[in-house]
């Protein structure tokens, strides 16, 4: 899920060069070699190579006119990501090439799906994606004594990358594994409706407390009895302390990520006390997760549960410093982007009240007494609770678009593309877009159901994109993001509970905004009247 490489950059004087920063090709890489990575075989020599245009015909601007935007009064000035996407694409068209600085590669941006499935059935078995550059520098040059040379799936490519992925796919990807949580998913759910019934005014429904603020917790407490086999008790009035200081760790990691592996920095260069302060915080997160991992591994041996073994306990069959290194993944991806998709999701079902009325008729089939448990015979058949969360994915998606390094040479859009060129592929602004999902600023669950003439719900899959590459919330392929099924067990879940309980209105003034550090995060006024259907 930290496949994202967007932000919010606030371009204000001095932090133009943030895009420099954003769109080259990540230094980790070229510690690891980039060039062992791409195909070694000589130039195409094709007829559909020798066919396409050079690649210094890309349409795109100079590195000087690139800077020139970004200046005070520039087209890009005080731009996020996303904007700049749309103004770019408006000025250059479906493909363009970001000049690479300071050494990097270039960026082929390009919004065409032909592009998408040409990059992906190319990037053979070991894709390769840059992904957090202090991630990796912790890991693997501050704290060997304590990871042994694992950078985990974020930040490994090749072969290294294999090998963890191929170990773990087996105890993360598989369904059985995932949905053995649910007994424990669901109460944490219930704890999470019984507290918000705690801060819900009886007179207008609203909350006393940031409903934002409040679902982080409800995610870490989640991901947290996955990770690491614990409840953390972040939803009582008595959580763990230590729970409560891996929180408040977790929030400055994502704040701290954003300015040393996003915007411009030194320390590659030069260890500032910032930065070193930032490793402090790296630090804290590894002893807690790691303290917690030990006291499960005394549990487990006392327990000697040879059968249904959790997550965790699986992934220690493997290797102890994987599971350490999958846990604090699980941790540290596993709560802001289940949160903000969650947002945008109940937000969408808020703004239509016949699609959520919809929903809640099939919830009631479900559990005709909202008290009784969700299980695994009575979640199988959930069509449109599913159709909603990937309607609400495809209009907001937690990272504007998912990027690859080419391994081999491409032809994109007409143009060659030499190997080891960066491409990001804009899945969001595609997803938004009438051409591929007819009336796209509709909110329709219905496009995701299949015809079935047994069911009340009416389908409408003629209103899908016929490519299936436009819509890829999870990413495709090999790096398919390792906690889809976690993160889906875990907003189905909720919205379950939550819309059997409740019909939910949307009571922001205005429609919901996004600001993009790591991942695109709801923010602003955010703000919902949660009224009791019983």
């Amino acid at each position: 899920m930290l496949r994202s490489i967007s932000s919010n950059c606030r371009y204000a004087a001095g932090q133009q060069e943030c895009v420099k920063r954003l769109l080259s090709v990540s230094r980790t890489l070229e510690q690891q070699n980039l060039a062992q990575l791409l195909d070694s075989t000589p130039t195409r020599t094709d007829d559909d190579w020798l066919k396409a245009k050079p690649y210094s015909e890309v349409p795109g601007p100079t590195t000087l006119r690139v800077l020139s935007y970004f200046l005070p009064g520039g087209k890009l000035y005080n731009t996020n990501l996303i904007q700049m996407n749309r103004r770019m694409r408006e000025m250059y068209g479906d493909i363009y090439r970001f000049p690479g600085m300071m050494g990097k590669a270039d960026v082929i941006f390009t919004y065409n799906p032909q592009d998408f499935e040409v990059t992906y059935r190319s990037e053979g078995v070991w894709p390769i994606r840059i992904g957090l550059e202090s991630f990796t520098y912790y890991r693997k040059v501050h704290r060997p004594d304590i990871f042994g040379g694992i950078g985990g799936l974020v930040s490994e490519q090749g072969k290294s990358w294999a090998d963890i992925r191929n170990k773990v796919n087996p105890v993360m990807m598989k369904v059985q594994n995932v949905r053995q949580n649910l007994p424990q998913i669901d109460r944490i759910a219930k704890e999470f409706i019984d507290k918000l019934e705690t801060l819900r005014d009886l007179q207008t429904n609203t909350l006393s407390a940031d409903f934002h603020d409040q679902l982080k917790m409800w995610a870490f407490e989640s991901i947290s009895f996955v990770a690491l086999n614990t409840r953390m008790g972040l939803l009582t009035d008595q959580p763990d302390p230590n729970a409560a200081l891996l929180a408040q760790h977790m929030t400055d990691f994502f704040n701290e990520s954003f300015k040393y592996d996003v915007q411009p920095s030194i320390w590659p260069y030069y260890k500032t006390p910032g930065f070193k302060k930032f490793l402090q915080t790296y630090d804290h997160i590894t002893e807690i997760t790691t303290n917690y991992i030990e006291a499960a591994m005394k549990r487990f041996k006392l327990e000697k549960n040879e059968e249904n073994k959790c997550v965790l306990e699986q992934l220690l069959t493997l290797n102890k410093q994987v599971a350490v290194v999958m846990a604090m993944d699980m941790l540290m991806a596993g709560i802001d982007t289940t949160s903000s998709a969650f947002v945008t999701i109940l937000y969408h079902l808020s703004r239509n009240p016949a699609k959520q009325a919809k929903l809640q008729e099939e919830l009631k089939g479900i559990l005709t007494d909202p008290s009784e448990p969700l299980t695994a015979e009575n979640t199988k058949n959930m069509p449109y609770l599913r159709a909603c969360i990937k309607e609400g994915l495809r209009i907001t998606s937690i990272t504007p678009g998912n990027f690859r390094i080419t391994p081999r040479d491409l032809v994109l859009s007409g143009y060659r593309v030499p190997r080891g060129t960066g491409v990001l592929m804009g899945v969001l602004e595609l997803s938004n877009s009438d051409e591929y999902f007819p009336q796209s600023e509709q909110f329709m669950p219905e496009r995701w159901l299949k015809q079935d003439a047994t069911t009340e719900n009416q389908a409408c899959p003629e209103a899908r994109s016929r490519n299936p590459f436009v819509y890829l919330p999870f990413g495709f392929g090999p790096r398919t993001c390792i906690g889809k099924r976690i993160a889906e067990l875990e907003m189905e879940t909720l919205l379950a509970r939550l819309l059997r309980r409740y019909h939910v209105t949307w009571l922001g003034e205005k429609p919901l905004q996004y600001e993009s550090t790591i991942i695109l995060s709801p923010h602003g006024d955010i703000r919902f009247k949660f009224e009791p259907i019983d």
